[in-house]
């Protein structure tokens, strides 16, 4: 008989029963007394003499990969990494995020930017040479931009000469993406975002209009909240049609009033493309922020499930955890670039304004001059080569990380960083969730007459979402908003 898998989780619900999920199948099988048993038995190795329908079930924990060998599982992981590495390295896609200017009008106070005085704004010379720089990379078949800062509608006419060059490179380009505090986005730049091509906005809110004003005020210390707001309302009643998300950065001070935004923003512009999430708060060590403020990774997850439990709020990809997961991001990316406003290149856009992190320059012949830097985010934060990774229960679904935390905490020794996932501490918590949410869908289908429930008559039963396909051949790089 195979040995019990490393990733394998077994647990007892106090509201559903017993449950046995495997990080590196995704599967998950709800199963009866005697089927809990025979998994314990096995989880503890010790000796079992199974019956001809329990030798059925055993068969089913091999097929789908509660039972295996060691060696069949690293030919697994190597399939993961090899689709990691595709994904890194692939030039299908040119991911931009373009910062044309690191100036703010804003003083938030957990910034992690060190440049928000810097009121450099692209200029053409620099234009002019990104383009060249994008013509290098033309091989590429699709140009994807993220317009970031600073705040880039300080710039607003550098985005406009800019996509217009884009265009002309890439006629078929229309699914920009603008980071903004929305303290700008007047009318007359509304009627602007389908020109240039922008399909998707997002807007940060803290909470209530005092809480927010304290956290995201204006430089000169003046509110921001009403304004934001009216913005708000000239964006989701103007006659674009993309999507607007609502990102609440949430830490101990203002976690109480999330899921009171949330439900405030989804009724006021109900009908309409908005999401609401919350965003995780992170800064350096050496920031003046308090890092007392800061969310654990049991926390966070308490967050989430406490806002699906009273509010029915079910976070971004919902609870149940996905195997195959690369952590794959811009700073893997082979094609993918952070610019700054004087043509300097990042690999991650939380590397912005930081001298000893550009990789190189969209200025001259020569693009990369630190080809070790680029290195170190390529291969250096490969999770498949970190030996605690791989041990890890949840490694499958977790993927290693975060690559920037990864990079900073390993390579350089920066203290006080998180770089795993929540999996790794609540993964039980996670998957009662899934359940609670799975039993909610039940109740509704069965109210009206719809969907059907897999059978519990061998004693145990497959329960897991249907996993979307279409997902698979898409852009790594298109999810990068919402995941920072």
């Amino acid at each position: 008989m195979k040995p019990w898998s490393r990733y394998n989780t077994l647990f007892c619900s106090k509201q559903h029963g017993w449950f046995l999920y495997n990080a590196l199948s995704g599967v998950m099988f709800e199963l009866d007394h005697h089927h809990y048993r025979i998994a314990q038995s096995l989880c503890n190795g010790e000796p079992i003499f199974p019956s001809k329908n329990d030798r059925e079930f055993i068969g089913t924990l091999e097929e789908n990969g509660f039972l295996a060998h060691w060696e069949a599982e690293k030919v697994k992981l190597m399939a993961l990494r090899y689709q990691r590495n595709a994904a890194c390295f692939s030039t299908a896609y040119v991911g931009l995020t373009i910062c044309p200017t690191l100036a703010c009008n804003f003083g938030c106070l957990y910034c992690f930017e060190k440049t928000q005085n810097d009121a450099t704004i692209m200029s053409d010379e620099t234009m002019e040479a990104l383009m060249g720089f994008i013509r290098n990379h033309q091989a590429a078949k699709n140009l994807y931009v993220i317009w970031y800062g600073g705040e880039p509608t300080l710039a607003f006419d550098v985005m406009e000469k800019l996509t217009s060059r884009f265009l002309e490179l890439y006629p078929d380009y229309d699914n920009a993406v603008l980071m903004t505090n929305g303290y700008l986005l007047d009318e007359a730049k509304i009627e602007r975002l389908k020109d240039l091509k922008v399909s998707s906005v997002q807007i940060t809110l803290d909470g209530s209009e005092k809480t927010h004003n304290q956290r995201r005020m204006l430089k000169n210390g003046g509110p921001t909240y009403a304004r934001i707001l009216r913005n708000m309302d000239l964006l989701m009643t103007s006659s674009w049609q993309g999507k607007c998300s609502v990102r609440v950065n949430v830490d101990r001070s203002n976690r109480h009033e999330y899921f009171a935004i949330h439900k405030e923003l989804l009724e006021r512009y109900m009908g309409k493309n908005l999401k609401v999430y919350a965003g995780y708060v992170k800064t350096f060590l050496d920031h003046v922020y308090d890092h007392r403020r800061g969310l654990s990774l049991s926390e966070w997850t308490e967050l989430m499930v406490e806002g699906y439990n009273t509010e029915g709020i079910v976070p971004r990809g919902g609870f149940f955890p996905e195997s195959g997961t690369h952590n794959t991001c811009i700073a893997t990316s082979h094609y993918g670039y952070v610019i700054g406003p004087k043509g300097e290149m990042y690999g991650c856009w939380e590397d912005v304004g930081q001298e000893h992190m550009v990789l190189g320059s969209v200025h001259g012949d020569k693009f990369a001059t630190n080809p070790e830097l680029i290195a170190r985010y390529g291969i250096g934060t490969d999770p498949h080569d970190d030996a605690e990774c791989l041990e890890c229960n949840v490694f499958p679904i977790c993927g290693g990380g975060c690559v920037n935390k990864r990079l900073r905490l390993q390579q350089f020794g920066e203290e006080g960083l998180e770089h795993c996932s929540p999996f790794r501490e609540s993964l039980q918590e996670y998957l009662e969730a899934y359940l609670n949410t799975r039993h909610t869908k039940q109740i509704c289908n069965a109210v009206l007459g719809t969907g059907t429930t897999p059978s519990m008559e061998k004693g145990y039963r497959m329960l897991q979402p249907e996993k979307s396909r279409a997902e698979q051949g898409k852009n790594p790089l298109e999810n990068l908003v919402e995941k920072e």
